[in-house]
Formats: structure tokens, sequence, C-alpha cells
């Protein structure tokens, strides 16, 4: 009992000490300048895409077209940061890759959107802000350090696994079991379809959310 209270008092701490260290890259208020732009490549149906950015939201929702459809807004308190941020966006048969670029010691956020084909493997990673995934078929692999992910998951029945944990935080879903762990939640669920949805959050909430 010792032991265990030891091991939570350890990983509290370690905690408090992360969200120190990223506190400054979580204010998000009163941006100077603000940047929109949008781009649009040709993609597949059933590919991958792979998206990392450090601070900022992302909604990932479901397009009517076979296109990547990328609109992002860079915000940040000085002018020069707006203008080297930069986004990697490369499209390579069924496998695509963006990546969101903004100036090291400065307050930079992004705020994106961005369509994919119904049917789409996500792999998202990101440090700091909120994540959400409309109803989108696919595999799914989705990892944040500090916010919230939320994923809507019409019909459950679609996935063969979903495994989501958080560090500290809670997991929240309907339909997908009881969740297990202390200052962190765990969820395992196995199903009979062909899908696998893997989430992980270190400080902040899992929702599983149905239609």
């Amino acid at each position: 009992m010792f032991g265990q209270s030891l091991f939570r008092s350890r990983q509290l701490h370690s905690v408090v000490l992360v969200c120190l260290f990223l506190a400054p890259l979580c204010v998000a208020s009163d941006w100077n300048y603000e940047e929109t732009h949008n781009d649009a490549r040709e993609f597949v149906a059933g590919g991958h895409v792979h998206v990392r950015f450090s601070v900022g939201d992302i909604h990932i929702r479901r397009g009517d077209s076979t296109k990547l459809k990328l609109e992002y807004t860079v915000k940040s308190r000085r002018e020069r940061n707006v203008k080297e941020a930069h986004v990697d966006f490369d499209v390579h048969g069924n496998d695509a890759t963006i990546e969101l670029h903004a100036p090291s010691g400065g307050n930079t956020a992004f705020d994106i959107e961005l369509e994919v084909p119904a049917n789409t493997n996500l792999d998202v990673h990101e440090k700091v802000g909120d994540m959400t995934i409309d109803d989108i078929d696919g595999d799914k692999d989705l990892d944040l350090g500090v916010g919230d992910i939320r994923v809507l998951t019409p019909d459950r029945n679609k996935y063969r696994l979903v495994k989501a944990d958080t560090g500290v935080g809670d997991v929240n879903s309907s339909g997908y079991g009881e969740t297990s762990g202390w200052l962190g939640k765990t969820l395992k669920y196995r199903g009979d379809g062909k899908y696998e949805l893997r989430a992980h959050v270190g400080v902040g909430d899992i929702r599983l959310e149905e239609k």
C-alpha cells in the first residue's frame, strides 16, 4: 500500500513539472497577428495521413471527395513569427504528410481544419492543444501531450480494437466498457470490426462520442 502511494505521489509530481514546463506554450489569448492559408491536394481513399505540429487546435472532418483540403490560421504575438511559420505538405501515392512549423521561442499557434476522404487512416501527433476527429473510417493513432481529444465514433462495430489512455485525466465513452486507473484512465475495447483506434493524452481528457 505504501509503495503504491509513493508511486502515485511521484507520478503526480512529474505531471506538475510537465505542466509548469508547458505552461508558456498554453497561453492562447490576445494574439496580435494572424494569417489564414488554404491548400488542397489530390489523394486517394484508404490512404494514410500523418500530421505533426506543436501548439494549437486541429479539427479533422470527413469530406465528399478524394482530396485533402487544408485550412490553417497562424496566430502569434509577433508578426515575424507569423511570416516565418510554414507548412510541409507532401503526398506520395497513398501516403501524405503535413508538418506545421513555427519559429522556436515565440508564442505561436495553429488553428487547423483538415478535410480528408471518408475512408482515411490518421496518424496525428501534437504537443499542446485540442484535437477533434469527426466521423472518419480507418485506423487512428492519436497522440497529444496536453489538451483534450474528442473522437466521433457513430458505429463502434467498425473497430476491432479501441485503446484510450491518459497520464492524468479521464476517458469518457458510451458503449466501450469500463475504464480503469487512478490519476490517469485506461479504456480497452475489442470488437468484430476492421479498424483500430489508439488515443493517448499526457494531461487532459479523451472523449469517444456516438452520434
